[in-house]
């Protein structure tokens, strides 16, 4: 009978054991789950928010990279015009012209502030230089295999940055096509400095890298030049071949591509200099026109602790479950956290709210700043150029008219010698009211350089713009002198030309409205001359 007692005690006993033992397998395995799921949570929540930082920070580098060299856009076109540098890469063996180019590329190179200009023939060798003089000139030194070069005699333009081969320094090439009519001369390469822009904040190094995946702008100077991960071979040839990073690129930052992430977004392990690898948050974003793209690279340390912290919290709240005024107690917690997230939210969208229409006025004033000459308040040469090509394509595609002005004040650099470069301020500027008041809306007037402003006029044949320019010679002439300048008579001298839909761009036609000019200089200044012939009533 004791016996059979014993072994039903032992019935119950196992029936009772083994549920809860299964139970709280369960709610071991549940636990985990929950753990694990919070981990990974509140690792990803981290993750995004980062991204979202990122992606404003990204968004102002794209923006502002290049704004300082878009100062410089309009001068590879200015030099590919300019006769004096025509006439050496015209004829590259005389001494008189090579000489003559040198000195201009370097008085200009010295106004501009830019790094180099230089002139190259058809076979990629230097012609002329702005460091001609210099122990690491550039002249008859040969760089066909850059791609600005290739680039320019491809597409009439290019844009590369390298480390130069010749300098030893790095900076932003541009370059453009050197034509006289149908004819090739070279190209006109102008180096500029590119920096990476200050953006303020500390969490994160930026990085500018090319479609090969190089460094070469870098918060933080040891990773410049450095591949994010190792190049393909084909990039490897192509920057062997353009000798583009040439003695300074070193071993990739890490040793195979990470886990991908939405957004262009991946979490990569770089190696740092005391060997021990790490794992970081790269985005990047596409910078506008280029093939760069900008990258933020935060280190993953602080995601992963908060999310060890969020996931050994869920443990103790799974732990603190039939404790029910500690359950209340974490609610109550959880909800004030969620309020205090979202107010940080909150003044974080209005922080970038306002931050953007900073940029935004920035980026207007800046776009103003770039096509306004800054002393007559008129259009820039730079914008003229671009505004007068547009009129071509309008003139060409509906066969109207189109007629130019080139006004030159006159005996200018008597005034400024004799009265002062103020006083040739002023001069310039009444200059320029005059114009602005004679020209219609639709009309483009700028100040074409020094003394010279260049009016197109739309919808205009050649002698309807001499008229206008018989106008505008007679009000300045009727001019009272500026004060200061007692007994001094003002006048201008005008050349007019028309555009012929036979040439290939606006450069032809002001070329001939420079003749015209000079050719009323000629006359003995205070007139208008017309390409061909001469204004009616002069």
């Amino acid at each position: 009978m004791k016996t059979k007692g014993l072994a039903a005690v032992r019935r119950r006993l196992r029936w009772r054991i083994v549920p809860r033992a299964a139970l709280v397998a369960v709610l071991l395995v549940a636990s985990a789950g929950v753990v694990w799921l919070s981990y990974t949570g509140i690792r990803e929540r981290e993750i995004a928010r980062l991204q979202a930082n990122a992606d404003g920070r990204l968004r102002q580098l794209s923006q502002l990279l290049l704004a300082p060299a878009e100062r410089y856009s309009y001068l590879p076109n200015l030099l590919a015009n300019y006769r004096i540098l025509n006439d050496a890469l015209r004829a590259p063996h005389d001494a008189a012209r090579v000489r003559a180019a040198n000195a201009f590329l370097h008085q200009l190179n010295e106004r501009t502030g830019t790094s180099l200009l230089y002139l190259l023939d058809l076979r990629g060798t230097t012609v002329a230089a702005s460091n001609w003089d210099a122990a690491d000139s550039l002249v008859g030194r040969n760089y066909a295999f850059r791609p600005y070069f290739t680039n320019a005699l491809r597409d009439g333009a290019g844009r590369f940055f390298a480390m130069g081969v010749t300098s030893h320094k790095p900076g932003y090439y541009l370059s453009y096509l050197v034509k006289e009519g149908e004819r090739t001369l070279g190209v006109a390469v102008v180096k500029i400095d590119l920096r990476l822009p200050d953006l303020g904040g500390s969490n994160g190094e930026m990085l500018v890298t090319d479609a090969a995946g190089v460094a070469f702008l870098s918060s933080r100077p040891d990773w410049n030049y450095r591949p994010i991960r190792p190049v393909t071979p084909a990039a490897a040839a192509q920057l062997r071949s353009t000798r583009q990073y040439e003695g300074v690129l070193k071993a990739p930052l890490a040793s195979a591509a990470g886990r991908q992430l939405a957004a262009g977004a991946e979490i990569v392990r770089l190696r740092g200099g005391d060997g021990v690898a790490s794992a970081w948050l790269l985005v990047r974003r596409r910078i506008a026109d280029s093939e760069w793209n900008a990258n933020l690279l935060m280190p993953m340390a602080r995601v992963e602790d908060i999310a060890r912290v969020g996931a050994l919290t869920a443990a103790a709240g799974i732990a603190l479950l039939l404790m029910l005024g500690v359950l209340l107690a974490q609610l109550r917690s959880r909800v004030r956290e969620r309020k205090r997230s979202r107010r940080r939210l909150e003044r974080a969208h209005r922080a970038l709210g306002q931050q953007n229409e900073e940029l935004r006025l920035l980026s207007e004033e800046l776009r103003r700043k770039s096509i306004t000459d800054s002393l007559t308040g008129m259009a820039n040469r730079a914008f003229f150029l671009d505004s007068a090509a547009a009129m071509v394509g309008i003139a060409k595609r509906h066969g109207t008219p189109l007629a130019l002005l080139l006004v030159d004040a006159d005996h200018f650099k008597r005034i400024n010698d004799e009265y002062g470069h103020p006083a040739g301020d002023a001069v310039l500027q009444l200059l320029a009211s005059v114009l602005t008041a004679q020209t219609r809306e639709g009309d483009v007037a700028a100040r074409y350089g020094g003394e010279e402003f260049i009016v197109a006029l739309p919808h205009t044949t050649a002698q309807a713009a001499s008229e206008l320019a018989e106008r505008i010679r007679g009000r300045v002439a009727a001019q009272p002198a500026p004060p200061g300048m007692a007994g001094l008579r003002l006048s201008v001298s005008i050349g007019v030309a028309q555009y012929r839909p036979e040439e290939a761009d606006i450069g032809e036609t002001i070329r001939r409205a420079d003749a015209a000019l000079y050719a009323a200089k000629h006359a003995g200044r205070d007139c208008v001359r017309v390409d061909g012939g001469v204004a009616p009533g002069t």
